[in-house]
């Protein structure tokens, strides 16, 4: 994360300029894409939109004295700042802007030269199918999760967005937001930041698509590019779902008694939109909530039971399978293998 300097607010000529939106910080290491822009002119007058137009611009006025104005809001001293090339406003949730270079691109030229190829940085490949679907690799782990992209104009530059699932491309869903810088036909410069200044990631061609290269995930995948696990869940001890939740752990547990598997564990795993389940966590504690692990015996029957029996058409309404991921979870309490409640 970068380390920006707390002490007065930019001037309004540091300010002035084009700023493309980077992130939003939600946690020290969650992070989302920030799909916006804003144009604060020097006669006092901003512009704020989206990059690919998805939202109706916004036009209003701005002004800096001893406190930040952009619209009706008032920053206070420290809420926005000024690093080398990047802005930074709010402090808990902040957002992450960098000031904007116009780079001329021909969009129909990029978009011949993109599709139809696998392109690789040091740690992301991509298989960008010219049907508008994408494949996107993780390097390191070799995870993979599919999308759709698009070429996005923003003047005369353009920006490759890559978003949305393995089943739709739905606004505001987004995964990757990349400037353009140059384009040749074996080399991709894709702008972005490492959280302290813009910064240029390149791209080179691996080789042309095959008719085998399929554009599905590896593994489980949500649906949501910018899941986070401060979202809102179902936490199943404490809703209507508890006496459900305790007759399939009475059904299906089997104790394992056995001294030292006292204690407490944790289990979370997520629903995607279309009802598929993954990303599954167990946590433990011991009576003073220090870490502690149990025995796989205790913990296969419960994820069992996650996968088995906890499914989307049992814990969820319509409304919520069809509209969003949902984070699931339940805190059990164990006494010697035997368990003894469920906590809220």
């Amino acid at each position: 994360m970068a380390s920006y300097s707390y002490g007065q607010n930019p001037t309004k000529e540091q300010l002035a300029g084009t700023w493309i939106g980077v992130r939003t910080e939600w946690d020290s290491n969650s992070f989302c894409p920030l799909p916006v822009y804003i144009q604060l002119e020097a006669d006092g007058t901003y512009r704020l939109g989206t990059i690919d137009g998805s939202v109706e611009t916004v036009s209003s006025t701005w002004a800096v004295d001893s406190l930040v104005r952009l619209d009706t809001v008032h920053f206070a001293p420290k809420l926005v700042m000024r690093e080398n090339d990047l802005l930074r406003i709010g402090t808990n949730y902040p957002l992450i802007f960098r000031r904007f270079t116009a780079i001329p691109l021909d969009s129909a030229t990029a978009h011949r030269q993109l599709s139809g190829r696998v392109w690789q940085s040091d740690s992301l490949s991509l298989f960008i199918h010219a049907n508008g679907q994408l494949m996107v690799e993780d390097r390191k782990s070799s995870q993979r999760t599919a999308h759709f992209w698009q070429l996005a104009r923003f003047g005369t530059s353009l920006f490759l967005i890559i978003g949305g699932n393995q089943y739709r491309f739905r606004e505001g869903n987004y995964k990757f937001i990349w400037q353009l810088g140059s384009l040749s036909p074996t080399l991709i410069q894709a702008i972005g930041s490492n959280g302290r200044s813009s910064v240029t990631q390149p791209f080179r061609l691996v080789r042309r698509l095959s008719p085998g290269d399929s554009c599905r995930p590896s593994g489980f995948q949500p649906c949501a590019n910018c899941l986070s696990r401060m979202m809102a869940g179902s936490g199943l001890g404490q809703s209507h779902k508890r006496y459900e939740l305790n007759q399939l752990l009475a059904t299906y547990y089997k104790p394992i008694i056995r001294q030292g598997q006292s204690g407490i564990i944790r289990l979370q795993f997520v629903i995607n939109c279309e009802g598929a389940q993954g990303m599954y966590h167990v946590n433990g504690f011991d009576a003073d909530y220090c870490p502690k692990t149990f025995s796989t015996q205790v913990t296969s029957q419960l994820l069992d039971i996650c996968r088995n029996y906890l499914t989307a058409d049992r814990l969820l309404s319509a409304d919520e399978r069809s509209s969003m991921d949902v984070p699931v979870s339940f805190t059990i309490r164990l006494k010697d293998g035997k368990i003894t409640d469920i906590l809220p």
